[in-house]
């Protein structure tokens, strides 16, 4: 706890100096159906399944190299979303790749502790009112690039077609860079969150810019049926029930 502390009153100190940045990340996925266990095993009994996904999983591959996600943050604010989306949506590969949470706008200001997520999901855009994240720092470190960087965990909750999933998120944040945001809505941390990871993926920053001598625009979304996480989780539930039913 004293360390969190030590580590926030140097975030906050630093952050009155960083008023306005770009951070850039790139998306890889660590498991592809192609590349796990006993697949080979379908080459020959199911060669159309097993083509079909030795396509997609190759042209995903390609297409992570190329596609980016932004974080911007200007003051108190900061938004992340997948950059140039529209000139990659001629892609049909491009909603596998960038995902579910990729294709998500991510809003965040720190005076009021507001979080938002703008979706479009079943057929219906959502502007989500998230919670705040409680984290659990953990006392390992590492080094990505040239800054020192601290691990920390929590835990998402969604739905599958199992039901209610806990998924545990990790984190490697560095107070050198100390803003409190990153990728697909994971901040609040004392430090720049450089590298994500949960289920198969992982987000890690690229290139930073802060203090621009251009203006950083924060623009909050505001489009959308507002809900909160606990009600997108129930329309998603009934979503999946439905879609069960028409099977």
């Amino acid at each position: 706890m004293k360390i969190f502390f030590i580590l926030m009153l140097m975030a906050n100190l630093g952050f009155a100096q960083n008023k306005k940045g770009e951070i850039v990340y790139r998306k890889e996925t660590t498991k592809f159906i192609s590349e796990s266990r006993g697949f080979q095993k379908n080459k020959e009994n199911q060669s159309k399944y097993y083509n079909t996904v030795l396509m997609i999983d190759k042209n995903t591959k390609s297409l992570l190299k190329t596609i980016s996600f932004k974080l911007r943050f200007n003051n108190y604010e900061s938004i992340f979303m997948v950059d140039n989306f529209l000139n990659l949506e001629t892609n049909r590969f491009t909603g596998i790749a960038v995902g579910p949470e990729g294709s998500g706008i991510y809003y965040s200001n720190q005076n009021n502790n507001e979080n938002l997520k703008q979706v479009d999901a079943y057929g219906e855009k959502f502007l989500i009112k998230e919670k705040t994240i409680h984290w659990t720092l953990i006392n390992e470190t590492k080094k990505i690039g040239e800054y020192n960087c601290y691990k920390a965990i929590t835990t998402k909750i969604s739905n599958s077609s199992k039901g209610k999933v806990e998924q545990t998120v990790t984190v490697w944040y560095t107070p050198e860079i100390n803003i409190p945001f990153g990728p697909i809505g994971y901040g609040g941390l004392p430090g720049l969150v450089m590298e994500l990871s949960m289920y198969n993926y992982r987000y890690y920053v690229i290139k930073i810019e802060l203090n621009p001598k251009n203006e950083v625009i924060v623009k909050k979304p505001t489009q959308g049926k507002k809900v909160t996480e606990e009600e997108f989780r129930e329309i998603g539930k009934k979503a999946m029930e439905s879609l069960k039913k028409g099977f």
